[in-house]
C-alpha cells in the first residue's frame, strides 16, 4: 500500500532543490511539470540481514516471515506543489 505525503513549496526553486534531495534518497520522478512533482519508491528493506538472521534458530523463523512480507511492502509516494 503507497503511503502519499503531500509537501507545499513557494516558488520554482523550491520545488527542484526539494525534488534533488527526495531523488538523491532513492526516488523516482513519477509525474513532472511546471508546478508539480510526483516521486515515488519502495518502501527499503534490509535483505543483508534478513539473510544472516535466516541461521539463526527462532529469529531465523521470524525473518523468513519478514522477508516473504517485504515482497508486498508498497512504496511511498511524494507529491510536491508550488502553492
Amino acid at each position: 500500500m503507497a503511503s502519499t505525503q503531500l509537501i507545499a513549496v513557494t516558488s520554482t526553486e523550491d520545488l527542484k532543490s526539494r525534488m534533488l534531495q527526495y531523488a538523491s534518497s532513492g526516488f523516482t520522478a513519477l509525474h513532472s511539470d511546471e508546478r508539480s512533482v510526483t516521486l515515488s519508491r519502495k518502501k527499503p528493506f534490509n535483505w543483508v540481514v534478513a539473510i544472516i538472521c535466516l541461521f539463526i534458530p527462532i529469529v531465523g523463523w521470524i525473518a523468513l516471515l519478514f522477508m516473504i512480507m517485504a515482497a508486498g511492502r508498497g512504496s511511498e509516494v511524494v507529491e510536491i506543489k508550488v502553492v
